[in-house]
């Protein structure tokens, strides 16, 4: 079977990551597809990371950038896809890691004519650690609005719509990312394995669970904008789930 989509570009965001970053990057290294790129976005760590990166990341397929100044994650991803020549993209967070068939496995996905392809994943914190799966071959936009999954912005990987998608500058923007990515596509291709490992950080924002609730009801206000029978209706989807996610992997 056809697997080969060309080469796929890889946006890396790192602020502080001295502890994971290389292992981040080796497990591209380690993919058996070998066609990638990697930006490796540096949002100006106060640690050693960039200077850990220049030593050891000498792959010609590596182009590490560096901000001039603190951007935060979504206008930092932002500088990624800017410098991004390739059709097909992925992401990948500084903490995270991929299992050597992940591009291997969407690549075929994108190849056989999706747009749009997620993983099943392993999601560990402190306290949970478990494989986050979905049990149909295609997340749908409807639920994906009503967090019937929760998708691992790791696992992520598309083709370009020609108009190009952006990162806001929001509270979860990566939601609001996904959201502009099911708008184009309608559905996004589950590949039914665990080929991410997610490390949620004890002090990651996402943890704080009022904060998040508050941030997703705002975005339900940008994509509903006037309607409010909508914004509430998917707001207590997102509760409902939430709760019955935390009972399960906690």
């Amino acid at each position: 079977m056809k697997n080969h989509v060309g080469t796929i570009g890889i946006v890396m965001p790192m602020y502080n990551a001295r502890q994971t970053i290389l292992r981040a990057v080796q497990s591209v290294m380690n993919q058996s597809y070998s066609d990638w790129h990697i930006y490796l976005i540096n949002d100006k760590s106060t640690d050693d990371s960039l200077a850990l990166v220049r030593e050891h990341c000498q792959d010609a397929r590596i182009t590490v950038l560096d901000n001039e100044m603190n951007l935060g994650a979504a206008e930092t991803r932002n500088v990624g896809l800017r410098a991004a020549q390739e059709e097909i993209i992925a992401f990948l967070d500084s903490d995270d890691e991929w299992h050597p068939e992940k591009l291997a496995e969407q690549a075929a996905a994108l190849a056989a004519g999706d747009d749009f392809v997620i993983t099943h994943y392993h999601y560990k914190t402190q306290s949970a650690d478990h494989d986050i799966n979905y049990s149909k071959p295609y997340l749908q936009q409807e639920n994906f609005v009503k967090k019937q999954y929760r998708v691992c912005f790791s696992s992520v990987c598309f083709r370009r719509p020609p108009q190009g998608i952006f990162f806001q500058r929001k509270g979860h923007e990566d939601f609001l990312f996904l959201y502009e990515l099911f708008l184009r596509y309608r559905q996004a291709r589950v590949i039914q394995k665990t080929l991410v490992n997610y490390y949620e950080l004890g002090d990651s924002l996402s943890r704080n669970k009022n904060k998040a609730a508050k941030w997703h009801l705002e975005l339900l206000r940008i994509i509903y904008k006037n309607n409010p029978l909508k914004i509430y209706y998917y707001y207590g989807w997102y509760m409902v789930n939430g709760v019955l996610f935390t009972l399960k992997h906690r």
